[in-house]
């Protein structure tokens, strides 16, 4: 029995300074969404906005307190709490209070304008939603730091590992965890299964892409002119592939050290790749910051070697 156990284990259990890692990125990205949207509060946001409420909410009965604040000041005030918590998410002060209001704000935002936002921003609310139900407090932030204090050494060895990472690194598990793992798995799989367009098909779905362009950045623009027929075919399919791909990577529990640190490798090419060349506000940010979770046991053991011999 404990031999099945263990073989799923890495369906179930995530390292303790992964989640401090990931609180950082999560709150870096809170307070990101928020701060770019600060100077269209006035236009969206308030009542006297270009979107009505009643346009924004009627069809899709979505959660937002912002038909509540409604005033400029009070929606000023509510995105700069937001700000603030967003902060206190990155330096790990209060996390969990800081994970709630965080997504209760941002959550809100989204759904008080509905027809700006896109599926990275849906996203983004589902990432909020299922990490309330991990322990992103546990490392890497302040308190972690207050419980490291009322932590008791027992040898020197006890003394570094409170000292790189507030409390010793353990292994927790979580259901949340699993949660995620199928949510990145299911996104992938069912986006592939959904190419299945004439483009996609043909291979030219990438070259397409490159034409768009009120989404091309300035290194897009750059690409397209390189971005030939077989150029194309190669990176059409190999997306196709690649997403397909992902649902093995992230789920056989076998082997996961070394799956996961491909897919790790492999995705986080493949979303920086489209972030360059595509404006997809923080969709590739938000997938990216997620594969932190994904980091063994053993990467951090090994990095911790190499800070304590270097200092």
């Amino acid at each position: 029995m404990n031999r099945i156990i263990n073989i799923f284990r890495p369906w179930f259990y995530v390292d303790s300074r992964a989640l401090g890692l990931f609180r950082i990125l999560l709150g870096v990205l809170c307070f990101m969404d928020i701060s770019r949207r600060y100077t269209f509060i006035d236009i969206f946001y308030t009542n006297n906005s270009i979107i009505s409420i009643s346009t924004s909410n009627s069809f899709y009965k979505t959660f937002t307190l912002l038909t509540t604040f409604t005033k400029s000041w009070e929606v000023h005030l509510f995105f700069l709490v937001g700000l603030i918590f967003s902060i206190f998410l990155i330096i790990g002060f209060k996390t969990k209070v800081s994970q709630i209001i965080c997504a209760i704000i941002i959550i809100s935002i989204h759904n008080r304008a509905i027809i700006l936002e896109n599926a990275g921003d849906l996203m983004f609310n589902n990432v909020l939603i299922l990490t309330l139900f991990l322990p992103l407090g546990v490392s890497f932030g302040i308190d972690s730091l207050r419980k490291s204090l009322k932590y008791k050494e027992l040898n020197p060895s006890d003394l570094n590992d409170r000292i790189i990472g507030m409390n010793p690194p353990i292994q927790i598990f979580s259901m949340a965890f699993l949660a995620i793992l199928l949510q990145l798995s299911s996104i992938y799989f069912f986006t592939g299964l959904n190419k299945t367009g004439y483009d996609w098909a043909g291979g030219t779905a990438v070259y397409k892409m490159f034409q768009l362009d009120t989404f091309l950045t300035p290194v897009g623009y750059f690409l397209r002119d390189y971005v030939t027929l077989p150029v194309t075919k190669f990176l059409t399919y190999s997306t196709i592939n690649l997403e397909y791909l992902a649902i093995f990577l992230l789920l056989i529990p076998f082997f996961s050290y070394i799956l996961r640190s491909i897919f790790i490798f492999c995705f986080a090419i493949f979303h920086i790749s489209i972030r360059l060349a595509v404006k997809v506000g923080l969709f590739s940010f938000t997938m990216v910051s997620m594969y932190v979770l994904l980091i063994d046991k053993r990467i951090f053991d090994k990095l911790r070697i190499i800070l304590k011999n270097k200092f």
